[in-house]
């Protein structure tokens, strides 16, 4: 089966800001899908955090001015869209207390054939789709989703899986929810989750690594600190742009710059010679085998 990316979905249309959007946890991935909702034009009167922590929903209130409540419940009677967003270990918890208002909420709305049901998404790492959907008595469809942080400022990728079987309508809305914070790939294989856990979930802390890296070797040899820092976040945006804006893959892209016995080629050996492909290798594994750990399913 090819990528369902690529056969299922035209580009997408900016999310409608009428749909409701709950999210049950208030953590710092929930703050990120809300900040990118709200830059790409989202209703902030369509968008409620549930939390039962008081701090927890002053602060979103300051930051967002988007709507609150203490009890999970309320997201069940507001949202078109349910977002779990909470630690992988408490998901079974909020399946379990969400479940019977879900299965309320539909039959209360079994006689409309034109009202759909509650489209839930997880945006916890670990916790497998068909757990969830077993924990939810299949009162709802359900998508898993793994974003990473950039989408806060509308520059995403969120890897999604759900069954083929499930119905296209909510396949393209759990779509248009997260396109509006950056891009998607659909899985054809729950298992790659993990590896996009790897790839993008946790790579922007890969990046950051490395930047912090250059600009401390930067001022050791020499540079004022701020002087530093922008020249180091000006050649990575650069590089990044190069790389999205050309046909080249990243090794050609790589030799364009590495002229013979020059000075890029003597930092591209210290590299190789400490063996680059093999810690990136590792560091990934060592990421995916976590997501794997955390699977509750």
């Amino acid at each position: 089966m090819k990528n369902r990316s690529l056969t299922i979905f035209q580009p997408q249309q900016k999310l409608d800001p009428k749909v409701r959007v709950a999210f049950i946890g208030g953590g710092n991935m929930a703050k990120a899908i809300i900040a990118g909702l709200l830059k790409h034009g989202h209703d902030q009167q369509n968008i409620l955090v549930c939390s039962p922590t008081q701090t927890t929903r002053n602060a979103i209130v300051d930051e967002f001015n988007v709507r609150v409540h203490h009890s999970n419940s309320a997201a069940v009677s507001f949202a078109d869209v349910i977002i779990i967003a909470v630690k992988p270990f408490v998901v079974p918890l909020v399946c379990e207390e969400i479940q019977p208002l879900l299965s309320e909420n539909n039959n209360a709305n079994a006689s409309n054939a034109n009202t759909n049901n509650k489209l839930v998404i997880s945006i916890a790492a670990g916790i497998k789709q068909q757990t969830i959907s077993q924990k939810l008595n299949d009162a709802s469809p359900v998508v898993c989703a793994m974003p990473n942080l950039p989408t806060a400022i509308g520059k995403g990728l969120t890897g999604m899986f759900t069954p083929v079987t499930t119905d296209k309508s909510y396949i393209q809305l759990a779509d248009g929810l997260m396109n509006a914070v950056g891009d998607t790939v659909w899985l054809d294989d729950e298992q790659q989750m993990s590896t996009i856990v790897a790839t993008a979930g946790s790579s922007p802390a890969y990046f950051f690594l490395f930047l912090e890296a250059m600009e401390k070797a930067a001022i050791n040899q020499g540079l004022p600190k701020d002087t530093a820092t922008k020249a180091v976040l000006q050649s990575a945006m650069g590089a990044i742009s190069m790389a999205m804006s050309s046909q080249l893959d990243f090794a050609s892209l790589r030799r364009q710059v590495t002229s013979p016995k020059g000075t890029t080629e003597q930092a591209i050996l210290a590299f190789q010679h400490g063996d680059l492909d093999e810690l990136v290798a590792n560091a990934m594994d060592s990421a995916a085998e976590r997501a794997k750990e955390l699977s509750l399913g």
